[in-house]
């Protein structure tokens, strides 16, 4: 009987384990619907488009559009909150392609928005044990979209949802974990764009 419980008691373990995986948010309608994303290999949580024959040296100049917040994200935080992750957001992006451009005569028009945010609870993330089942943790995701000029035709694009890391300081802040994917997503989007 002892034997039977201790059994029943591991595969429960097990399976509240695997339920707390990684979270992928789902695509918010930003990237045009029309463009088919596909998952990045090794990594669920990105999903990604490439037009054919697409080569960023063919863009002379790149402009960044204003990043946005999906209206869909509806947290309790301050306007400085929402302005200080998109202005984090918008940086990474510049940043990372101010010196993207290559030699064409062509624009590469970017656009990115923050489609979702679930806060870290850094109360529940403080000792190693309550971390087991990743109850205080929280996810930010993003979807990014280029498009040859203005009103061009779609070229890339981009969404990725970035999960709070176990050994990650981020945990340790209510929106540790967003403030860190708005400074990684632009460099990030940048080396897609180079492949």
């Amino acid at each position: 009987m002892l034997l039977h419980v201790i059994r029943a008691a591991l595969v429960l373990f097990a399976s509240m384990l695997a339920a707390c995986g990684g979270t992928t948010a789902a695509r918010s309608g930003f990237i045009p619907n029309g463009v088919p994303m596909m998952a990045s290999r090794g990594d669920d949580q990105t999903h990604q488009f490439r037009a054919k024959g697409f080569v960023l040296s063919q863009y002379g100049k790149v402009r960044v559009e204003p990043v946005s917040i999906s209206p869909n994200v509806d947290l309790e935080l301050t306007p400085e909150d929402f302005r200080d992750l998109q202005a984090r957001f918008q940086e990474s992006l510049q940043a990372a392609l101010e010196k993207a451009g290559g030699t064409g005569d062509r624009t590469l028009v970017v656009r990115g928005q923050i489609t979702a945010i679930k806060p870290n609870k850094p109360m529940l993330n403080v000792a190693p044990q309550t971390q087991l089942l990743k109850r205080g943790y929280g996810y930010a995701a993003c979807e990014i979209y280029a498009t040859d000029g203005e009103k061009g035709s779609v070229v890339a694009a981009w969404m990725n949802t970035m999960d709070t890391q176990r050994f990650g300081a981020e945990k340790l802040s209510e929106l540790g974990t967003a403030r860190k994917a708005c400074e990684e997503w632009g460099p990030a989007f940048r080396a897609f764009l180079a492949q």
